[in-house]
C-alpha cells in the first residue's frame, strides 16, 4: 500500500524550539505537519501528537548542526529533511512536514556573529604566529649553516655567480658571530657538581670511590678537587 493513499489525513501547523550547534541557543521554528494512520483499527486521538514528536526528532538532528547565524540555510535543510513520509518509531503513524519559518533573536545573532569573527581572527593570528615561528627557526638554521645560506642566496641571484664567494664569506662571518657559545663539560666540573649535590655520607662514599679511580688513571688534578676542608687543615 502506498502511504500517500492512506486515510484519514491530518494536518496542523506546530511550533518547535530546536537546539542550535551552541546548546545554550535555540531556533523557534514553525512547521506544517501532516500525519497519516497506517495501522489497523480506528484513528488514534493522539495521531497528531505522535506525528509532532516524530517531526521534532527529525528536525533536531538537522538544527543541532547549525549555528544561530545560519537560519536561512536551516529552513531549506529542514524542508529537505522533513518532506518525505516516514514512520514514527515504534508506531504505525507516518508523518511529513514543511518548514514555514525559522525565527531567531536578532541580538543573539549579532552576538554570535561577533564571536565567530573573533574566533576567525584568533585562528588567523595563531596561524600567522605559527608560521612566523617556523620561518624564524628555519632562518636560524640557515644562518648557522653558511653553505645552505649561500645556496639560498644563489637560488635568487643566479645571474651573479661572481658574488658567491663574497656572500659565502659574509655568511661565514655571521655564523661566527651568531653561533651560540659551546659550553663543554669538563671532568672537573662534573666532579664539583656531584660532590655539591650529595649529602655528607654520600659525599664520603663518592670521595673514596673517585679517589681510587683517579689514582688508577693518574689524574692528580682531579684528586685535588676531592680534598675536603678537613683534609686541608690536617695537612697544615
Amino acid at each position: 500500500m502506498i502511504v500517500g493513499e492512506w486515510e484519514p489525513h491530518t494536518c496542523a501547523e506546530v511550533e518547535f524550539t530546536l537546539p542550535s550547534a551552541d546548546d545554550r541557543l535555540h531556533f523557534d521554528v514553525s512547521v506544517s505537519v501532516e500525519a497519516r494512520w497506517g495501522g489497523v483499527g480506528p484513528l488514534p486521538p493522539s495521531l497528531l501528537d505522535i506525528a509532532r514528536e516524530g517531526m521534532a526528532r527529525r528536525a533536531e538532528q538537522v538544527s543541532a548542526q547549525r549555528a544561530l547565524t545560519a537560519s536561512e540555510r536551516l529552513r531549506g535543510e529542514l524542508n529537505t529533511a522533513l518532506f518525505r513520509w516516514e514512520r514514527v518509531a515504534a508506531t504505525d503513524v507516518h508523518a511529513r512536514g514543511r518548514c514555514v519559518s525559522v525565527d531567531v533573536d536578532e541580538e543573539l545573532v549579532a552576538a554570535v556573529e561577533m564571536r565567530e569573527q573573533a574566533q576567525r581572527r584568533h585562528v588567523a593570528m595563531s596561524w600567522r604566529d605559527q608560521q612566523r615561528r617556523h620561518d624564524r627557526e628555519h632562518m636560524c638554521a640557515v644562518l648557522l649553516d653558511p653553505l645552505r645560506a649561500t645556496a639560498s642566496w644563489f637560488l635568487d641571484n643566479q645571474d651573479k655567480p661572481e658574488q658567491v664567494a663574497t656572500i659565502a664569506q659574509s655568511f661565514q662571518e655571521a655564523r661566527n658571530v651568531l653561533a651560540p657559545e659551546q659550553q663543554q663539560d669538563s671532568a672537573g666540573k662534573l666532579v664539583d657538581e656531584l660532590l655539591g649535590t650529595a649529602d655528607e655520607a654520600m659525599r664520603d662514599h663518592l670521595v673514596r670511590t673517585l679517589r681510587k679511580a683517579f689514582a688508577e688513571y693518574g689524574r692528580q688534578d682531579l684528586m685535588t678537587r676531592l680534598e675536603t676542608p678537613r683534609e686541608d687543615e690536617a695537612r697544615e
